[in-house]
């Protein structure tokens, strides 16, 4: 099924952290009419995204950029191009090849994590893209609360790790995103049945959209959610609907070349 919606942009938020801060007023500016083919969603995910702002919002976007720690994460939405920079090292994705500069670093894992994190930071919306499976699966208790979910799987030879898979937890009455469990297979041959747990309970509205303001991984063993392992704070995030250049995501000359899996 199609929609066409006409939508209210707010052209730069950014996305306050733990205290407020003092920001420039919104400028608002109307957009043209989005066509969103999303004949592939299922009915559970269409009212995941719904809740989040509706997928034909993210969908009209074409810029993304926060700031993790002290390193600032870029990408353009249409086509997944990402720069990664910081001061030890800027990672590149620009299309085909991921780099890295300078040639001093280890590049061998910058292909797992170049978007590695854009993921993380953009569920639900990400798992709307083309090549996406979806399945309900039955509700599960996690730390004291019963939750619904949907199953994401891929396609083969979408991505580097088509064999991973997601699980997508929300309130059975709001349809709001909490947790998210993952498994990794990346570099293997095999499927796995060993999940990470990350639980989204902290949102902002950015442009319309809820996104993550930070995420906590808890240990999860035996379907016993355990202690907080980490938590993430994303910071200066924007969302814009303009692409941003190709030019940024070109590998510069004397950069290295991080692997794909199995070469």
């Amino acid at each position: 099924m199609k929609k066409l919606v006409l939508l209210s942009l707010v052209v730069v938020l950014v996305a306050c952290t733990q205290k407020p801060k003092e920001e420039s007023p919104i400028t608002q500016e109307e957009v043209e009419v989005v066509q969103v083919n999303d004949s592939h969603h299922s009915e559970s995910i269409k009212k995941v995204f719904e809740a989040h702002g509706g997928y034909a919002g993210w969908a009209s976007m074409g810029e993304l950029s926060f700031k993790l720690g002290d390193e600032k994460h870029l990408t353009n939405l249409k086509n997944r191009k990402t720069l990664i920079s910081s001061p030890k090292q800027t990672i590149g994705f620009d299309g085909k090849d991921v780099w890295v500069t300078p040639d001093s670093v280890d590049a061998s894992r910058a292909r797992f994590y170049h978007n590695l994190f854009f993921y993380f930071y953009s569920m639900p919306f990400v798992v709307g893209d083309p090549g996406v499976f979806y399945e309900d699966v039955e509700p599960r208790e996690l730390d004291g609360k019963t939750y619904s979910g949907v199953k994401i799987s891929y396609g083969e030879g979408v991505g580097d790790s088509p064999k991973d898979y997601y699980i997508i937890w929300f309130d059975p009455e709001t349809y709001r995103m909490e947790w998210l469990m993952y498994t990794v297979t990346y570099g293997k041959e095999e499927t796995s049945e060993s999940f990470s747990l990350i639980k989204y309970n902290n949102w902002s509205e950015v442009a319309g959209l809820s996104l993550p303001v930070s995420l906590q991984w808890y240990t999860y063993t035996e379907g016993e959610v355990g202690e907080i392992r980490r938590e993430r704070q994303f910071e200066e995030v924007a969302l814009i609907q303009d692409e941003p250049s190709d030019d940024i995501f070109s590998m510069p000359e004397g950069a290295q070349i991080s692997p794909a899996p199995g070469e």
